[in-house]
């Protein structure tokens, strides 16, 4: 069985004990961690303490370190250029690409983007950054990936990758031919879809048009099919 996984940005050690408290106190306290059960702590930057609950009580959780390691940083660099969609279909995405393996996640405004979703999407921020943790600690990603600010298009057109990807339900090619190398920049539409302009403009900025088979996919399904289907293709 894995070990429970507690994130502190900025754990503070003193006579070898860590303090937990907040959310993840909650947490441990709702998965009934018990004395002497061993826990990992990480700060999202690659740091991992091995550590015994002592106790818990109502406000904290004291545990003893036992080990500490630091965990390599991801080889593959994996980006996900994502427009604003639903709030739900983009957390539900937000949370599996994490899982998946996404290294970073950039939104951004396309043409057919919902402007209200996109006004409420700047607003849950801390909320993002909360499911973004949680998928980390699930799937044992050691490393938090990155969650921009919402960007514009040709802001997320200008961002440097080796390959540049474009998932398009019309003109797209084979995944396999388009990727050439890490990190990997991939984008995914609004439920409306693309725009000829975003198209032509994702071109100009050497982007490969990628199909993701005749099936007409939701946003979200396109996130986190896209990402594994890359991952798989390179090797990863």
């Amino acid at each position: 069985m894995s070990l429970k996984s507690v994130y502190l940005s900025e754990p503070s050690i003193q006579d070898n004990r860590i303090l937990i408290a907040g959310d993840e106190h909650r947490h441990l306290v709702v998965a009934r961690a018990k004395p002497d059960e061993l826990i990992e702590i990480f700060d999202g930057k690659g740091r991992v303490w091995t550590a015994a609950v002592e106790s818990v009580n109502k406000r904290e959780t004291v545990a003893r370190v036992t080990a500490s390691r630091e965990a390599a940083p991801p080889r593959f660099e994996l980006i996900l250029g994502v427009a604003m969609i639903r709030i739900a279909a983009f957390e539900l995405a937000l949370e599996k690409v994490v899982e998946v393996g996404v290294t970073r996640i950039a939104p951004f405004t396309a043409a057919r983007s919902n402007v209200e979703a996109g006004h409420r999407h700047e607003r849950r921020y801390d909320r993002w950054l909360r499911i973004l943790v949680e998928a980390a600690k699930q799937s044992k990603h050691y490393h938090l990936p990155q969650l921009d600010a919402p960007h514009s298009f040709a802001e997320v057109l200008s961002i440097p990758a080796a390959s540049k990807i474009m998932f398009a339900e019309r003109e797209g090619g084979s995944l396999k031919s388009a990727l050439t190398g890490s990190p990997v920049l991939y984008l995914v539409g609004p439920e409306g879809g693309w725009t000829d302009e975003e198209l032509s403009a994702a071109r100009k900025n050497s982007f490969q048009l990628v199909s993701l088979g005749d099936a007409i996919l939701k946003a979200e399904t396109a996130a986190i099919v896209g990402a594994s289907l890359i991952r798989y293709e390179s090797g990863e």
